[in-house]
């Protein structure tokens, strides 16, 4: 599929699209459960909010098997998606502002769920053109431009939700997320799909025959356990930082926007030089980091020196989000691109959920530089199983590239 505009104004509107989502996350991971707090909700209805925010993540796939089959309102199958997503999640999370969560928790929830699973609307079906449009020589760039995009929202807007408010209060951070939602829409206003759709685009259900071929079974196991080891040891620093060192609120947000630092670095290091390395190397180097990451932190100590890893740690994770979903682009059979690219990054939820229960559960027993070093060596052995999942699936990826 090809569009009426340039491929560096569809990186821009990529980039933008993401940097809402990590406007979106920087509420949603710094913000929501203290403000709730602050308002006196009680810590197991926030858990409750927090679990079914995380619902509309997991069922991206229906937004994507919706975009494959409906041409809506006659415009195209992927750009009236994104406009609705955005605006409707604009107008939910800016709506929050005049709802008192404290005594209309009811409404409060509704709208959480309304503004995030418009999001995912927005983003299954900014993936779903990605992969429509974009050549596989460009995959790693545009997920390098999604991923640093990301991260720069996540950043700015984590230090600028905090003065917000820390001067205003919580609520008028919503007011902001719902302005800075709508800018990408001088951008996705200006993009027109083709009228038709290639015969070799078009939606075949048999086309999810693929996704239970054993080749692909490998590499969705291999995804799930990638992502478990990985949250694993990302998610339990800051416990562990908080836990275990005693270090401050302010000192784990200077950590966080080092980290959100050296994730744009990594997504601008793998946009330049992803080619050149090759997909392949690019994937078995992020399995070698993320176990030299564990062990690493489970010798660490010492303040400055954890503040000096978060800036090497950022560009691992970024490494992480790219180059699995780069190759998963490459493997997307473009006849149901939404619903296969959607499915194939909703498994790893199922290994962010996994990583999170299983190091802190295990923390008990071994203790947090126990944990660190065991799942590092667990991720260790996962890199037979991505060499073999990506050989099985090297047919995949020249058929979808040709």
């Amino acid at each position: 599929m090809q569009t009426n505009k340039s491929r560096n104004f569809l990186f821009l509107m990529f980039g933008a699209l993401y940097f809402v989502q990590g406007v979106i996350q920087a509420y949603q991971l710094n913000f929501f459960k203290p403000h709730l707090n602050a308002v006196g909700i009680p810590a197991d209805k926030i858990a409750t909010l927090a679990g079914l925010a995380l619902v509309p993540f997991m069922l991206k796939w229906i937004f994507g098997i919706l975009s494959d089959r409906v041409n809506l309102f006659g415009k195209g199958y992927r750009m009236p998606y994104m406009v609705v997503g955005l605006i409707l999640s604009a107008f939910a999370f800016g709506s929050a502002f005049w709802i008192d969560p404290a005594d209309q928790f009811g409404a409060m929830t509704v709208i959480i769920l309304v503004g995030v699973s418009a999001m995912t609307l927005f983003d299954a079906t900014a993936d779903a053109l990605a992969v429509d449009i974009t050549v596989p020589e460009d995959h790693g760039r545009v997920q390098s431009v999604m991923t640093g995009g990301r991260a720069a929202g996540f950043i700015i807007l984590s230090l600028g939700f905090g003065i917000i408010a820390e001067r205003m209060g919580f609520s008028a951070i919503f007011l902001v997320m719902g302005v800075i939602i709508l800018f990408p829409l001088i951008m996705v206003f200006q993009v027109k799909e083709p009228e038709q759709r290639a015969e070799r685009e078009k939606f075949e259900w048999s086309a999810f025959d693929q996704l239970f071929r054993p080749n692909y079974l490998l590499y969705i196991f291999f995804i799930i356990l990638a992502w478990t080891t990985f949250q694993g040891i990302d998610g339990l620093v800051t416990l562990y930082m908080s836990d275990e060192l005693h270090i401050s609120p302010e000192i784990l947000g200077r950590y966080g926007m080092i980290k959100g630092f050296g994730m744009v670095v990594g997504a601008l290091v793998l946009g330049w030089s992803i080619n050149k390395i090759g997909i392949k190397n690019a994937a078995l180097s992020t399995v070698s980091m993320v176990t030299v990451g564990g062990f690493i932190f489970s010798k660490i100590t010492n303040l400055n020196i954890i503040l000096i890893v978060a800036l090497l740690w950022g560009i691992v994770v970024a490494f992480h989000w790219t180059v699995y979903a780069t190759y998963s682009m490459g493997i997307t059979d473009k006849r149901i691109a939404g619903s296969m690219f959607a499915i194939l990054m909703t498994v790893g939820n199922i290994g962010i959920g996994a990583g999170e229960a299983l190091a802190t559960r295990l923390v008990d027993n071994l203790g947090y530089s126990g944990v660190f070093s065991a799942i590092a060596l667990i991720n260790l052995g996962l890199i037979p199983i991505l060499f073999f999942s990506l050989r099985g699936l090297q047919k995949e990826r020249e058929k979808f590239a040709g």
